[in-house]
């Protein structure tokens, strides 16, 4: 992945705080709101440990998460608490008690139009 592009990527990661996660699999198709945070081009995303997207996560990695900004095409793996980054934020915030962390690796990302609908640039990662 071209340097400028791998930038722009990981900065459009790193300046969202909130993301909608969506799975599906056997608990049909799932959607939350949760907390996020990045690290390089792995967004992290604090779930609740009873949240029905996790059951889809064990049949089904692929997710989309989507923010006001843009729509991330990814490889999701679940993950305790104490396996977070050193610099994540999200392990520390009160609400973390009872929750797992999902990191999604960017396999696709597209930006959004400012005003209006669709997608006004669509940038490949190298994903897993």
């Amino acid at each position: 992945m071209l340097e400028p592009l791998k930038r722009r990527v990981t900065v459009a990661l790193q300046n969202e705080t909130t993301a909608t996660l969506s799975t599906n699999g056997p608990g049909g198709i799932q959607a939350g709101f949760f907390p996020c945070d990045a690290a390089d081009l792995t967004l992290y995303l604090l779930v609740p440990a009873s949240s029905d997207v996790l059951f889809n996560l064990e049949t089904e990695t692929a997710v989309v998460i989507t923010t006001p900004h843009w729509q991330l095409e990814g490889e999701a793996e679940v993950m305790p608490l104490n396996q977070a980054p050193p610099a994540l934020r999200l392990v520390r915030l009160p609400q973390a008690a009872g929750c797992v962390l999902v990191s999604v690796i960017c396999c696709r990302i597209h930006f959004n139009w400012t005003e209006g609908w669709g997608y006004r640039e669509t940038i490949d990662c190298n994903g897993r």
